[in-house]
């Protein structure tokens, strides 16, 4: 299904802030729901056409495309060499740094989740008490 039928779908099932669904009640009483339910089939068809029309002009552009629209240029190319530039931090007067990819980083965004390999040369794992003491080494244990 396409992504932008899916959400026109899960809107018809949004009220604005204090509004009530009545299921049995008006349209949506079983016995009136299918006595309309071809004419509302009939309309849909009708106006299908319009709606991806419609979302055709509103489809989200991103931020890229639209400061490309306004200004003529691509943001991430560089002005002197052409090269393409990536976003490495975005500062707005207002609130500041809203885009740190450094931070990003610290935390661990490009971090391997793949297991770690056991140290090789050691026939086992060592196993350390919290509170000092001896380590032991115990064979086999992965």
């Amino acid at each position: 299904m396409a992504v932008y039928t899916f959400i026109g779908r899960m809107v018809q099932h949004v009220f604005a802030k204090g509004f009530q669904r009545i299921r049995y009640y008006g349209v949506q009483a079983t016995k009136t729901f299918a006595k309309l339910k071809g004419v509302m089939q009939a309309a849909l068809a009708k106006v299908q056409g319009f709606v991806k029309a419609a979302i055709k002009i509103i489809a989200p552009l991103t931020s890229r495309q639209r400061y490309q629209q306004r200004t003529g240029r691509d943001p991430l190319r560089c002005p002197h060499c052409q090269a393409a530039m990536g976003v490495w931090k975005i500062w707005h007067p207002k609130y500041g740094v809203i885009y740190d990819e450094l931070e990003a980083m610290k935390r661990g965004k490009y971090a391997s989740q793949a297991p770690r390999a056991a140290p090789t040369g050691s026939p086992g794992r060592a196993v350390r008490p919290a509170a000092g003491g001896i380590p032991v080494s115990l064979p086999g244990v992965p």
